[in-house]
This record gives structure tokens, C-alpha cells and sequence, in this order.
């Protein structure tokens, strides 16, 4: 059992190939756990949660808030997660943080001069990004957002990028090899384990950043952040004469849950 007075996160990740979950206090992770769907008959999630309390010596009724990965990401595996994390935090009175994949992964890079690109894979030959400027020197640091969430292609992604940029996440284990030939030195792609093993750590250390900013949200007005909604067409525009498809337009669905700054 923790003391009451330490703030505890429960992270929820289910946008990808692997469910994961993790406790985080402060900048510490106090317990992960990860498991490969295709591992699977079912997605046991309440289990993995019920194990990873045990791992901390906690119980959900310690946990001071929830986050959950509210996407892009695959549209099954995100639905589960936020169902999940809201019927939780509906039962034991906690509040939920919306954490989307973009925090996540932006989450881990401190420091970083240029272009901060985080890429998740699609269906369909495309990418899920949103394009970043990072800028500082010792230790302030500044993110500014240039283009929010997007489904594109990795050819048309590469003819959007301006500057030296950092590639991060599981779209860069698929098409590195796209993003270094058309990019050249421009194109800098970082490994993550956290595109191998999910990224409920970084969601869980995204919300205790947060502090009591987001504390207080209802956990049923959290909304999946799908960018492409399932079996729609979606409006085209040109964009630097690359085909990309942006949810920038509007719907219940484009807008992101909070916490990156347009």
C-alpha cells in the first residue's frame, strides 16, 4: 500500500501491436508491464492492470489519476484502451487524462535543435505525424507545433519537412528507408524500445507532468483522437503539391484531446 500522499499515474496504451501499461510517480516508472496481442485469444487488459498494481504494491483505489493513449492509432486497440481507462475511472472515482500519441512521443525527447516529427503507422502505405520546431539552449526548451495530426504518405510526410528533423516512433521502423533516401542528412531516425514494448510509460509520465491542469476532466468527455475515422472518406487538400489527408477541418473526431499547443 503507498502512502496518500504520493501521486501515482496509471498509463493505458493499446494504439499498437503491443497493450501496455504502467505506474508512474514523478518522473519514476514504478512498474510496466507489456504483452503482444498476438499472443492473445482475448485482450486481458483488466488482468495486466490487476498484475501491475500487484508488482507495485498498490491497488487501484491508491492511483491518483488515469491516462490513456487516446491515438492516432489502430482503431480496435484504441477503443478498448479508452473504454477500458474510462470505465475505470467512472468506478473508482479517479480523474482521465487524454494523452494523444504525439505527446507521448514528443514526451521523449528533452532536448532537441530542428524538426521533431512523430510518425506512427497506418494502414494503407500511410503515416500518422504531426510536424514540431524544437529550439533552446541549456535548460529551456520550447516546442511549437507547425502542422497538427495527419494521415499521409511517407513520400508526400518528407516533402513537408523543412529542416533537419527528428523521426520518432513506429512509423520510422517501417519506412526509414524512405525518410533517410528522400531526406538525406535532413532526416535524423531514432529507435525507440517504446515502439516495441508500447508507450504506457511515456503516458504515464506525460500525466504526472501535467500536475492538477487536466486533473478534473470528466472521464466520459475524453475522445478518441482518430484523424482517419474507420471506412470514411475523408476531405482531400494539396498541401507543398504532396496528397495529404488533414482532419484540421473540423468533427468530433479531428480535435485533438488537449495539451499540444497550436
Amino acid at each position: 500500500m503507498q502512502e496518500p500522499s504520493e501521486t501515482f499515474i496509471l498509463g493505458i496504451d493499446t494504439t499498437g501491436p503491443v497493450d501496455s501499461v504502467a505506474l508512474a510517480r514523478g518522473e519514476h516508472i514504478v512498474a510496466s508491464l507489456s504483452l503482444r496481442q498476438s499472443l492473445m485469444s482475448s485482450r486481458p487488459l483488466l488482468r495486466l492492470i490487476d498484475v501491475l498494481c500487484v508488482q507495485a504494491q498498490c491497488t487501484l483505489a491508491d492511483v491518483t489519476a488515469l491516462a490513456v493513449n487516446v491515438g492516432p492509432g489502430a482503431f480496435t486497440g484504441l477503443r478498448v484502451g479508452l473504454s477500458t481507462a474510462q470505465g475505470l475511472a467512472v468506478a473508482y472515482g479517479k480523474p482521465l487524462l487524454g494523452c494523444t500519441a504525439f505527446e507521448a512521443l514528443v514526451s521523449l525527447v528533452p532536448q532537441w535543435q530542428g524538426g521533431l516529427c512523430p510518425v506512427v503507422q497506418a494502414r494503407k502505405g500511410e503515416v500518422y505525424a504531426a510536424l514540431y520546431h524544437m529550439d533552446g539552449d541549456g535548460g529551456q526548451w520550447t516546442l511549437e507545433e507547425k502542422l497538427p495530426g495527419m494521415v499521409v504518405t511517407p513520400d508526400a510526410l518528407c516533402a513537408l519537412i523543412r529542416e533537419r528533423t527528428l523521426f520518432l516512433g513506429s512509423g520510422v521502423t517501417a519506412y526509414r528507408s524512405v525518410l533517410t533516401a528522400a531526406l538525406r542528412s535532413d532526416a535524423v531516425c531514432l529507435d525507440l524500445v517504446e515502439a516495441r514494448i508500447g508507450l504506457a510509460a511515456s503516458v504515464a509520465r506525460w500525466g504526472t507532468a501535467q500536475g492538477q491542469r487536466q486533473l478534473e476532466e470528466d472521464p466520459l468527455r475524453i475522445q478518441p483522437f482518430y484523424i482517419r475515422p474507420a471506412d470514411a472518406r475523408l476531405p482531400r487538400i494539396a498541401a507543398n503539391a504532396a496528397d495529404v489527408t488533414s482532419m484540421t477541418t473540423g468533427g468530433a473526431a479531428a480535435a485533438p484531446p488537449g495539451g499540444i499547443t497550436r
